[in-house]
């Protein structure tokens, strides 16, 4: 037998023939029960908060991934708008490409200009338009016509530098 069995087999024996007080046992035994009480709560504790960082770490990147925010939402609120308006699928994408490229090209200033003044635009256009997507001017206010051709006089050095480096 090696020694580390020989002295475990000393020790069992020292410990069968030893009597302790009940009171010790009974303090021992509830420490015991109290330690593995807090070490249980610690550990459930640590598990809830682990699960709560993994999830939101997989939630979180996930989520912004799955929810596709388009600069046109801004303008619309969302792609139906323009469908009960008489357009399509195809046309909300297109105004989203155009207004992406946008955004590539000017400035952040500039752009936050574009996009308050496009919204102004397609607010009165949207309020022209019928179901089947045919556009009825005389709709317009005289007020609202004079700010259709203001907006669109301000939209112009937009267009011009978005067109003019599409070229370039």
């Amino acid at each position: 037998m090696s020694i580390d069995k020989e002295l475990r087999e000393e020790l069992r024996q020292a410990a069968d023939s030893m009597d302790c007080p009940p009171e010790l046992y009974g303090h021992v035994r509830q420490t015991y029960l109290h330690y593995v009480k807090e070490k249980r709560g610690r550990s459930r504790m640590k598990k809830r908060m682990l699960a709560g960082i993994v999830a939101a770490a997989i939630l979180i990147p996930s989520a912004v991934f799955a929810s596709s925010y388009n600069l046109a939402d801004e303008i619309f609120g969302s792609s139906s708008t323009i469908e009960q308006h008489g357009g399509t699928q195809e046309d909300y994408q297109e105004i989203e490409g155009l207004l992406q490229a946008a955004k590539g090209k000017l400035t952040e200033d500039e752009f936050k200009a574009y996009m308050e003044l496009t919204k102004q635009l397609m607010q009165l256009k949207l309020k022209i338009t019928d179901d089947n997507g045919v556009s009825h001017e005389e709709k317009l206010t005289d007020e609202e016509q004079k700010q259709w051709v203001q907006i669109t006089a301000k939209l112009a050095p937009y267009f011009k530098k978005i067109d003019g480096n599409a070229r370039s």
